[in-house]
């Protein structure tokens, strides 16, 4: 029995397909539009993801397709912020509603190189990469993103090349004039014995009407490689973001990664996966986010241990407020080869009203008999002794529950180990917390 959700939208996918691919076939190769066909049978046999399906049983997509979406046809516009960081010392590429902008872009660093669309589709070595990492499998929201993309870019970081400069790509959505549908996409390669760090920042500015956003990122981490990637989502309400990412980790590979949330985002989907091929891999996972209104974030994680002497931490802190939803499923996979395996995994929530919802569920699935592993989920309201302890000291019930919120989540942005991203994010936290809608129960 079908289960998805079949409604105007995804008529006017399905019923474009063959229109769309014709301005893409000149420029691909035989074997992505291969791929797109696939990808384009899956999301017509699936459709669109309802709550019947165990993976969104607590996320809707029905308020995020209501409207009448149509594709972003011109790139073209004026932007006014590009939402550099104060005091980063960091090259800058600009994405605007998924496209590049190389006027507002800087020239990378020695070692690290970056492909638009048409570069990328050019050269084979990248091409076919493109969705042979992250793969449809029973996943509609990949496979509608795989059939529909039309940007891409790709970073490709140079064997034993350690860039000490990050990168901050910022993508930037702007000007609608009819609610639209954004569907892009990355590729990030790092060589063997390499070392970058990524900085993503999502910010959308004069957005009018409903954004519907689709990104996909893959990433290919080869042996010994260090990648350090933040993603940090300040998007604005009538914003609705869905994102898949997909990592594979070769032996002794490092991947560090922080998904920061603190925006007026209607709708946020994270679906990070990390694929431990080789061994003595390490992965370390940060997330912080704070809900306020109606706003939905919905965290799923998943790291496959698929080799023995590898290792994950991973601790995400949410604060939830008015009428907010926050969900969050992180899988550790620990296959039976993969033994002395060390992982751990948390996900603490501050709730500060009885209409704010929490759906929380850590889980662990472990094949090896030779295995550290541990988890844990925590819901709970404001301390009220340590209230008592800032109200004693003249500090007035408001601003000591602010504070309060502020050092909750500050535990994880007090790991992020770039000091100009830390006080970015800081800034960030304390405009959430100062905000004149914010209302603390």
């Amino acid at each position: 029995m079908k289960q998805g959700l079949y409604n105007k939208f995804y008529n006017y996918l399905t019923d474009r397909f063959e229109q769309k691919q014709s301005t893409v076939l000149p420029f691909e190769s035989a074997g992505l539009t291969e791929k797109r066909n696939h990808a384009f049978s899956v999301f017509k046999e699936l459709g669109f993801p309802t709550r019947k399906n165990e993976e969104w049983k607590f996320t809707s997509l029905a308020s995020a397709l209501k409207d009448d979406l149509q594709w972003t046809i011109d790139h073209s516009h004026t932007v006014t912020n590009t939402n550099k960081i104060e005091n980063l010392e960091a090259t800058h590429i600009v994405l605007v509603n998924g496209k590049y902008a190389p006027e507002l872009s800087d020239a990378l660093p020695e070692g690290i190189s970056f492909y638009e669309t048409s570069a990328a589709l050019a050269e084979p070595r990248f091409a076919e990469k493109i969705a042979s990492i992250a793969t449809e499998e029973d996943s509609s929201m990949l496979a509608l993103n795989t059939a529909f993309f039309t940007e891409i870019s790709v970073f490709h970081v140079a064997a034993n090349a350690v860039v000490e400069t990050p990168v901050h790509v910022s993508h930037v959505f702007t000007v609608n004039v009819h609610p639209e549908f954004i569907p892009y996409r990355m590729l990030i390669i790092a060589e063997q014995h390499s070392e970058a760090t990524i900085i993503e920042t999502y910010h959308s500015e004069s957005v009018v009407h409903p954004l519907f956003i689709s990104y996909v990122s893959e990433q290919d981490i080869h042996e010994s490689a260090v990648l350090h990637t933040h993603m940090i989502n300040t998007l604005c309400e009538n914003t609705y973001f869905v994102q898949h990412r997909e990592v594979l980790q070769a032996r002794n590979t490092v991947v560090n990664n922080s998904n920061i949330s603190l925006s007026e985002v209607s709708l946020l989907r994270n679906d990070l996966n990390f694929q431990l091929q080789g061994t003595g891999t390490e992965t370390n996972l940060l997330g912080a986010y704070i809900l306020t209104d109606s706003q939905h974030v919905d965290n799923h994680t998943l790291v496959d241990h698929q080799s023995p002497h590898c290792n994950t931490n991973e601790v995400y802190k949410g604060v939830l407020l008015d009428s907010s939803h926050a969900v969050f499923n992180g899988k550790v996979f620990v296959r039976q080869d993969a033994q002395k395996t060390n992982a751990f995994q948390q996900n603490n929530n501050l709730l500060l009203s009885d209409n704010a919802t929490v759906n929380s569920k850590p889980q662990l699935e472990i094949f090896a008999d030779d295995v550290k592993c541990s988890h844990g989920s925590t819901i709970g309201q404001m301390n009220d002794e340590a209230l008592f302890y800032l109200q004693a000291r003249g500090i007035g019930k408001d601003l000591a529950k602010k504070m309060i919120m502020q050092s909750f989540i500050f535990e994880v942005l007090d790991r992020l180990t770039i000091p100009a991203l830390q006080d970015y994010t800081s800034e960030l936290l304390f405009k959430k917390l100062q905000s004149e809608n914010l209302t603390v129960a």
